[in-house]
């Protein structure tokens, strides 16, 4: 029931005022970030890229002027990128954690996202889930989804969302909800320090976003317990 505190704090944290973004975080121009560039956000986009690069710079088997062994290493080795491109699809499909702390001047910056998406036909399917903080005694911290189904307003928005973790009572809090890319939108907000927010993860967790009855994102990470202790010795 920890995290259920979390999230009932959230309302308590958004400004009062009329401002462009959660407590902490500094309008891009474009969104909402950290006052710190960190690793993470593109982890996602990037990875997509590289599963689309691979194989991409060589020659097709048919080209001409190729001898029959050139014509069969070439096939050979267009197999092997297709499987290794199906081998970086598993794992995505999966869901990628990644860690990263940023020294600043008002101490660490402390990242955990996971990214986990799948291609179907409706389209991509997933997203991104960050949570992030300062090091003690710092209290800013934020809980971040980013997702192809969440609305990608041109200005900083705010929305009342519905959230579902795991079997637990739905609840509906204001968030902060911007556009990310031109495929991607992403709510956030600040949550009650990183030590807190730490202690309503567990290692198997599922989140559900949904706006006016309609589900906008699904998302569940597993094998979080390394990260989550990566985070708390970071935020020490």
């Amino acid at each position: 029931m920890k995290t259920l505190g979390i999230l009932f704090s959230i309302n308590l944290l958004l400004p009062l005022t009329a401002v462009a973004c959660p407590i902490g975080m500094v309008y891009n121009g474009n969104g909402c970030s950290p006052p710190y560039e960190y690793t993470g956000w593109d982890l996602l986009r990037d990875r997509r890229a590289y599963i689309d690069s691979i194989g991409a710079d060589r020659p097709k088997a048919s080209a001409p002027g190729l001898s029959r062994e050139e014509a069969v290493d070439l096939k050979r080795r267009a197999l092997e990128a297709q499987q290794e491109k199906e081998r970086e699809r598993e794992k995505i499909a999966k869901g990628l954690w990644h860690f990263n702390s940023t020294s600043t001047p008002e101490g660490k910056l402390c990242v955990a996202t996971f990214a986990k998406y799948t291609s179907g036909k409706d389209g991509l399917e997933g997203g991104l889930v960050t949570i992030m903080g300062f090091q003690h005694p710092k209290s800013d911290a934020w809980l971040m989804f980013q997702g192809t189904e969440l609305p990608k307003p041109r200005d900083v928005q705010k929305l009342k969302v519905t959230i579902q973790q795991d079997d637990e009572p739905a609840q509906t809090v204001q968030v902060f909800n911007y556009r990310k890319s031109r495929e991607v939108g992403e709510v956030a907000f600040a949550v009650p320090g990183l030590m807190a927010a730490l202690d309503g993860m567990r290692d198997e967790q599922s989140f559900e976003l949904s706006l006016d009855e309609k589900t906008l994102m699904t998302i569940k990470w597993a094998n979080a317990a390394p990260f989550i202790g990566q985070l708390r010795q970071c935020v020490k």
